[in-house]
Order: structure tokens, then C-alpha cells, then sequence
């Protein structure tokens, strides 16, 4: 699948920014996690151009957030029910705001754009948003999508909380603190998690 019709139209609109060096350092981490939960067989064979596709298509998960007002995505402190509702509504915004891009819904890539940007914060259990999806509903590499981004906003600081060492946001993940995640992935990468942060952040 050629991914950069959509790319190009993603990077004239300014929802793609794929050259700055945190897009490039998920892009990685993902790769790497697909990569490595391949070899393992907890998702669905993959090949190299499969990998390097999904890890692409990644970086669009929080395109959505444009959407959502700034005061909300920088508040320092608690969001509100009310809030905490506008912040989730990032995963609708963002498909709404790519399928009024004509040129873009005629790619090829589109409709996994969606599901990424729609489905990252689904859980294996059903407790996620906005479909209430869970296991095998979700799509492997989205699953895996909303991994890496819980991992990468921990140990990343946010302006409503400090970053986590590396080993502290495994373990949080791996506890279910941040939702439940299919159990073959959790145990994957616990496993693997240490090396691949060392090989992307370090």
C-alpha cells in the first residue's frame, strides 16, 4: 500500500508533522513493537512493509486533538467529567476532521487512518472509548498503537503530571493502571519493553 498520497495531503493540511523528532521516536517505537510482537505471534504475522506501514500510520492517532480547546489540552491540573468527555471526543473529532478532506478519503489509507485514529483508546476489555470495542474487535496494530502511546505519555512530562521512569510505566501498564490490554501483548512486553525504550529513547 502506498501511504504517501495520503501523507502528502495530511502534510499541506498540518495534520502530519513526521519530520519533528517526537513523531519520529513513536514512529520508531511502534516499529519496533511491531516487530518485536510479530516474532512473538501475539498479533498477526507481519511483514517488513507492513510494519514500516503501521508504524507510519501511527503517528496520525491524536490528530484529533486539534479539535479539542486549548485550555483543555493544557490545563494543569484535574480535568472535569465535563472536560475529561470534550478531551475523549478527540478519537470522533479526528475522523470527522479527515473525512472533510475529499482528496484524502479517496486514498488507499484512509480507512485504516480512521480506525487508528478512532480505536487508540479502546481496551481489551470493553472499558475503553469511543465504540466500547474489546478483544479481538480491535484491530491488532491499533491495539498496539494504544500501547505506545500509554507508554510514551508516561514517560514523557505533561503539563498535569511529571514523566515516570521507564520501569515504572511498564509496570503501571502491565498492572492494568492505564486500562487492560490484551494479556499475550502485556506479557510481551513487559518482557521486551526495557531494550526496545532503551534502543528508542536512549
Amino acid at each position: 500500500m502506498n501511504i504517501e498520497p495520503a501523507f502528502t495531503v495530511l502534510r499541506r493540511e498540518q495534520l502530519l508533522m513526521d519530520h519533528a523528532p517526537h513523531s519520529v521516536q513513536f514512529e520508531n517505537l511502534m516499529e519496533q513493537l511491531l516487530r518485536t510482537f510479530s516474532a512473538a505471534a501475539v498479533i498477526p504475522a507481519l511483514t517488513m512493509a507492513e510494519v514500516k506501514l503501521y508504524a507510519a500510520l501511527a503517528m496520525l492517532h491524536d490528530v484529533g486533538k486539534r479539535a479539542i480547546p486549548q485550555e483543555i489540552l493544557n490545563k494543569p491540573g484535574n480535568l472535569t467529567q465535563e472536560e475529561f468527555e470534550v478531551m475523549k471526543s478527540h478519537t470522533t473529532q479526528g475522523c470527522d476532521l479527515l473525512e472533510k478532506i475529499p482528496e484524502l478519503r479517496e486514498c488507499e489509507a484512509f480507512p485504516l487512518i480512521c480506525d487508528v485514529c478512532r480505536h487508540h483508546h479502546e481496551r481489551w476489555d470493553g472499558t475503553g472509548y469511543p465504540d466500547r470495542l474489546q478483544g479481538q474487535d480491535i484491530t491488532p496494530w491499533v491495539q498496539v498503537v494504544g500501547l505506545a502511546d500509554t507508554f510514551d505519555a508516561l514517560i514523557h512530562p505533561r503539563v498535569y503530571k511529571p514523566a515516570y521512569p521507564q520501569e515504572q510505566a511498564s509496570d503501571m501498564i502491565v498492572s492494568g493502571a492505564c486500562g487492560i490490554f490484551d494479556p499475550l501483548l502485556l506479557a510481551c512486553f513487559a518482557q521486551h519493553i526495557g531494550m526496545i525504550a532503551q534502543a528508542v529513547y536512549n
